[in-house]
């Protein structure tokens, strides 16, 4: 360290290097500014370090003339050192403003947190794959996760389907009833919708049957300069209605209601984007719920099943036409996937 000191202190500077070294100093004064005021977001005279700099060059001179070159020096360095304080002190304040702005926009919205049990399942599941990801490792056995994996995958949409895969699943087994055959249970219907109870979009302010709302942030550009959305909030709502055929009228309560179908009727925003989708009068829709006894008239609703929800016919139809062949062809090429793995592994 002594020697070091002793380096830099064994060369005189002379007026002209003097002067050399504050102009050279106005350019560290100028990553000192933007430091500063950008990642620490001081305020001060944009002029502080312009005049700072090169006065602590000037004051080293005049005391001694071996100083300014150990003064350029730390100046320099204090760049560095203080643009990686700067980076972690603006980090820790952005993730504070995202927490607060976050909260704010759960207490808003009334979005419940993430359950602690469900915390704990996904950090389980993450420690288990990283375990076997490492015991693969070690034995040499790392290939077996090419067959893991995708099980895993498939087991998971066995056992545990989405509520669209459910609603898919059940529409593909149940006989669509004519309203006026409606039996008690699980039923499938089809017809146009009127309207009992209005509904008020949140963000339009729309008159409508329900409503699914969706607000979206704006992700950065990727490298083709596409820019994309993530989803950050969705809301469904829906009031009482009647969907009729030409057999008659059932009332149905709209509490719980899913929609899976994805027309949009309404777009707005730019950084953030709002998207609603309405239920109107005489929309044709497919609707499967539970066809249950109110006071002597049928009402249909969201039963001890988690499966209620409302869908294009046309789309139905379409999905049921090639939802086969897909099927088969996914089938066909996993298997072939598999076998081709195998024999590039072995």
């Amino acid at each position: 360290m002594n020697d070091f000191l002793n380096f830099l202190t064994q060369n005189e500077a002379d007026g002209g290097t003097v002067i050399f070294l504050m102009i050279f100093s106005l350019g560290i004064a100028l990553f000192q500014t933007v430091i500063f005021s950008g990642l620490f977001n001081l305020k001060f005279p944009s002029w502080l370090f312009f005049v700072v700099s090169p006065m602590l060059i000037g004051i080293s001179f005049l005391i001694n003339s071996s100083y300014p070159f150990a003064v350029v020096l730390f100046l320099f360095a204090s760049v560095f050192l203080f643009a990686i304080i700067g980076m972690i002190v603006s980090g820790i304040r952005t993730s504070k403003e995202e927490k607060a702005e976050r909260e704010k926009f759960n207490r808003k919205h009334n979005i419940q947190k993430t359950p602690w049990t469900k915390k704990i399942l996904g950090i389980f599941v993450l420690i288990c794959l990283i375990l076997a990801f490492i015991y693969l490792g070690e034995n040499g056995n790392l290939k077996l996760l090419f067959l893991i994996i995708p099980g895993f995958i498939i087991v998971s949409n066995i056992f545990f389907p989405s509520k669209k895969s459910k609603f898919m699943r059940l529409q593909a087994i149940l006989p669509t009833s004519k309203i006026d055959a409606v039996a008690m249970g699980q039923v499938e219907i089809v017809g146009d919708l009127e309207e009992i109870e209005t509904i008020i979009s949140p963000y339009f302010n729309k008159p409508c049957i329900g409503y699914y709302y969706k607000i979206e942030k704006e992700s950065p550009p990727d490298d083709d300069g596409r820019t994309t959305y993530s989803t950050i909030f969705t809301e469904i709502k829906t009031g009482k209605f009647k969907i009729k055929d030409e057999t008659g009228s059932v009332t149905v309560d709209g509490e719980g209601l899913e929609y899976y179908f994805t027309r949009i009727d309404n777009q707005a925003g730019g950084k953030t984007r709002h998207t609603e989708t309405y239920l109107k009068n005489n929309d044709y829709m497919l609707l499967i719920g539970y066809a249950d006894s109110d006071n002597g008239n049928t009402i249909i609703k969201k039963g001890s099943s988690d499966t209620f929800g409302i869908a294009m016919p046309r789309n139905i139809s379409f999905r049921n036409k090639y939802k086969p062949l897909l099927d088969s062809f996914l089938v066909t090429l996993f298997f072939i996937s598999l076998i081709l793995i195998y024999i590039i592994l072995n």
